[in-house]
Order: structure tokens, then sequence, then C-alpha cells
């Protein structure tokens, strides 16, 4: 054989063995090409709920879609050409209907399902339904609580169907099981689904565990989860709220006030229930409102500070059931009315007077009030004037020395601790509280409005039970800063535990933000569980445009771990 045969010898071995390769991945991607292609329509969930929650019906069928359309071998049925078919096939949405609009769209599968929203319970029912019926539907059922749970379960169920309808084995989206979720407020109807899920960053200080809510950011390193209970949205304003046995039936009653109305809910079921609309009166501003026995006759009197229409002039009222009716006890009074819980004291009442010639909420004497049998008057002074208006004020032992001593916010919203004689022996510089109530003083421009505004509720407590006195405090944010005087905006609000450390006030623990502000707040057995909560009332909107309607809501934190 001579050198040109070898040379061509080689050169169709080196022809066959890339022919060979060629068909190799000719073979290859012709596998991958005609591959089993799948055609899915998604028909928007529908959404049960009192409010509107087009949000989230948008986010899931989005969530959805992005999920399931993440391999190669998936099409997704646009959106507007399913709900067209969906809605031209009558009847209720089963799984015969679904898989008539299945045939229509020439789709494979066709997925549908209903979220229903009651309280802060979410139920999700779903089903991923074979159009030719060849195939066993896959259905999911969960139940979560809150809104913030409900993105993390339907991602489970796009994994489940990628996994046992596709054969796709998808990376785990879930959140590790050291991160919790945090509820967020399912009123901003702009936000994404999956923007409702996020995480608590970790917070290093030290300290022993806590049986408190791991809702708190405590001082030391941990992950927080968010929980809280949420009502109903209620399309007033809520001015005020407190708790006590105010009918003696054994249970706690939430007392809540509107500008002009007083009423009393019971937690029941998961939900407030009311149970009466004591009074609508049309020339008070109610500002104010507190529970507690303070004539000992065993029904506990309801304190309702409020305000003349012009907000100039204090006319306060206290009503008390007699076993059938709420009646007025007291009418009219140039007071205002606070109520603080003291070790070994029980409740007691404090009043402040109206100064004469306008309500300057900082000049007048704070005393304690006792009942004479007809009406409610001064017993002993607790700080002298030009101190602290009373609506945050709060007397106890808040130096844990044995004593009471004053705890108060200044006219700039800081707090004080005040001893009796009204020496104030502390100060800080962080700005808590942030009220929207005001009152109206003179003014000296002609046209211009003289806004005061009242200081924020202050509690001083043994919140966690271990024989020394926090202060529970509002910190709502205002969008204007501080800037402008006469018109209050807020974005969002926590609440914070502070105890004194011997030189000042510390931060124990704080709530996360919540969208909205915080009107009023309490403390006590909410939900007649044999725990203390705390409750608060959160304003979403305040009604304050022209055509707008307020909206608030009361939510609830436990205490202690469940």
């Amino acid at each position: 054989m001579n050198i040109f045969e070898n040379k061509y010898l080689r050169k169709i071995s080196i022809v066959i063995v890339l022919s060979t390769l060629f068909l190799l991945i000719m073979s290859f991607n012709s596998n991958s090409a005609f591959a089993k292609q799948y055609r899915v329509a998604i028909i928007p969930f529908k959404i049960n709920a009192e409010k509107d929650m087009t949000f989230l019906k948008d986010g899931v069928f989005d969530m959805l879609s992005s999920r399931l359309s993440s391999g190669e071998n998936v099409e997704i049925v646009g959106r507007q050409e399913t709900e067209k078919v969906a809605k031209s096939v009558e009847g209720i949405l089963n799984e015969g209907k679904a898989r008539e609009v299945g045939a229509k769209l020439e789709a494979d599968y066709v997925l549908f399902g209903s979220l229903t929203i009651f309280g802060d319970s979410v139920s999700i029912d779903s089903k991923m339904v074979d159009v030719t019926g060849g195939r066993e539907t896959l259905a999911f059922y969960k139940q979560t609580r809150g809104i913030g749970e409900v993105i993390p379960k339907i991602n489970n169920f796009t994994e489940e169907i990628n996994e046992k309808v596709f054969g796709r084995v998808m990376p785990s989206k879930e959140l590790p099981a050291k991160q919790q979720l945090q509820p967020v407020q399912a009123d901003n109807i702009h936000a994404h689904p999956e923007t409702l899920v996020q995480s608590f960053d970790d917070y290093e200080i030290a300290g022993e565990s806590s049986d408190l809510n791991p809702a708190f950011i405590v001082t030391r390193p941990q992950k927080s989860s968010r929980e809280f209970w949420k009502s109903r949205n209620f399309r007033e304003l809520i001015n005020g709220i407190a708790l006590g046995d105010v009918d003696c039936d054994g249970k706690v009653e939430t007392v809540i006030i509107t500008p002009d109305s007083v009423y009393i809910y019971r937690f029941e079921n998961n939900r407030l229930s009311e149970i009466m609309k004591i009074d609508e009166d049309k020339y008070k501003i109610f500002i104010g409102v507190d529970v507690a026995d303070i004539n000992n006759n065993g029904y506990p009197e309801i304190f309702i500070t409020s305000l003349n229409p012009q907000r100039n002039v204090i006319n306060s009222i206290v009503f008390e059931y007699d076993g059938k009716n709420y009646n007025r006890i007291a009418d009219s009074c140039a007071w205002y009315y606070r109520v603080a819980e003291l070790p070994g004291r029980g409740s007691v009442l404090f009043g402040q007077k109206q100064k004469t010639g306008g309500p300057d909420t900082f000049s007048s004497d704070i005393f304690e009030m006792a009942w004479n049998n007809t009406e409610y008057v001064p017993d002993r002074k607790v700080l002298p004037s030009n101190r602290a208006n009373l609506m945050g004020f709060a007397l106890g032992d808040v130096m844990n020395d044995g004593g009471e001593t004053v705890v108060a916010y200044d006219k700039s919203d800081y707090i004080r601790i005040i001893n009796q004689s009204g020496r104030v022996l502390w100060t800080g510089n962080i700005h808590y509280g942030g009220s929207t109530h005001y009152y109206e003083m003179p003014s000296f421009e002609p046209g211009s409005d003289n806004r005061q505004y009242y200081p924020m509720k202050i509690i001083i407590t043994d919140i966690d039970s271990d024989g020394k006195y926090e202060i529970i405090a509002v910190k709502n944010y205002e969008l204007t800063g501080r800037l402008l005087k006469q018109l209050r905006k807020f974005k969002e609000a926590q609440i914070e535990s502070l105890s004194w450390n011997g030189l000042g006030l510390t931060t124990n623990w704080k709530t996360a933000k919540i969208s909205g502000y915080i009107r009023d707040f309490a403390i006590g057995d909410f939900d007649n569980d044999g725990e203390d909560e705390i409750v608060a009332a959160v304003i979403s909107k305040s009604g304050s445009i022209i055509g707008t309607r307020p909206k608030s809501s009361v939510i609830s934190y436990d205490l202690k771990k469940k």
C-alpha cells in the first residue's frame, strides 16, 4: 500500500468519526426538540374575602405562571384568553368544567382554585386537572394563619406539580426553617404577594431566653417571628380603646370609642363581636377612654375624656352598667381622666382640670381622684402644674426602688421621669408617642389654626411578671418629621418596652413596624385566655381628605409564647 492510499484511508476514517459524532449530536437535539410539550391554562384563583384582594389574586396568578413556565416544555396560556373562555363555560367551576375550559383552549392541564380569608385564617384549595382525564387530578388543600404564609404554600404546590406532572425537580424556594415569616398588612392592595414574605435581621444583644412573644425584637441574638391577631376593618376612626369586665359577666370586654360613639365588643370565635353601642353624642368629641371600678360598687366605670365640637373645652363623661343599661353617672366634667394600675393599690383614677381660659394641657395640677357619691373630686395632688398633660401620664415604680414616680411626655414627645414634687429626674432624647388628638388654642393670626397635640398614652407595668416594672410606649413615625407642627401624618408605628437601668431608659424589646399609626393601646386579657395581651387601635386611613373614609382596625399581640 503506497503513501497516497494511506492518506486516503485516514481521510475516510476522519469523515466516518465526524459523521458519527454529528449523528449522535443530532439525535440528542432531536430528542430535546420533540420532547413532550405541555400547554397549561391557569384560571385566576377565586378570592373569598370581606375586602378587595385583587392584589393577591393577581400576585398568585403571576407566581404560578412564573414557577410552572420555568422549564422549556411548559407553555402557559395567556390570562385574557383563559378568562374569556372560563366565563363562557356556565356553571360552578369544578373538575368537569375545568376540562371543558381546557378543551376549548387546547390545553393539556387546567389549574384552578380559591383562597378563603376569614379573620387571620386563610384556606387554600386548588387542583391541577388533566384535560383528557388520563391522569388523576392533583389536589392541594392547606390552611394558614395570616396572608404571609400563603405564598410559601402556593410555592410548595408548584414544586409538587413540577415534580409529579412534568417530571422536573425544582430547587426549593421554601424559606429555611429558622427564617420565620412576617405577617404584613393585607390592606396594601398595591403590594405583590411575594413581597409579603419578609425575614427579620439578627439582633446582637446579650441576654437569656424569654417567655415573651417571639414577635418582639428582644435584646439577644435570635430570629424573631411576627405574629399578631387583626380584626376586620372599621370604617370609622377608633379614637381610643380600653379593656375591662364592664358588665360583670366574668369576661373581659373591649371598649372602643369613635369621635362620637362608645361601643362594647367581646372577643369570641376569633373575632370581635359587638355587644352594645352605648351612646352617641354629636356635641362631644371623644379622645380617651379608661375602665376601672373607682366607686367600688362592683361595676367598673367607663371614663370618657371628651372635648366640645370646637375642641377648646373639656366636657368628659362617665358611664356605668346597672345590670340592664349603661347610664351616665357623671357628665360635662371639666377633667381629663386617666387610670393606672399601682402595686398594692389596684386601679387608681387621676384627673387634671382644664385651665381657665383654655385647655393649656401642661398647666394644671394632676390629682388622684375619688368618688363622693355624686361626682369625682380631687383627693391628693401627685404632680404640680406645668409638668405634664394627663393623657400622656403614668405613675408607678418605674425605677424599681419601691417608690411611685411619674413617667410622662413633654411637649416635644420626649419621655421624662419626674418625682411627685415636680422635679425632672431624667429626660430622653428620642421621640416617642405621636398622637393625632388635638385641641384648639386661640390663634393670633386671622384665619389660621393654633392646633396643639395631646401626648400618647404611656403605661407602667410588670409585663413579664419578673418583679420589675417596665414602660410600654408607642412610637409613631411621622412622614413630615416634626417640621409641620399643625399637621401630623404618620407612616408606620411600633410598640416598645423600656426599663430604667440606673442612668436612663433602655430598650428591652420592640415590635416590628406596622403600616399606619397607633391611636391608642391597652394591656389586659383581651381574648379571655387567662393571659394578658397588648391591644392597639391602628389607623390605616384617617379620612381627612374630602371624599375618603377612615379605616381602622384592632390588633392584639400575645405577650408570651403560645
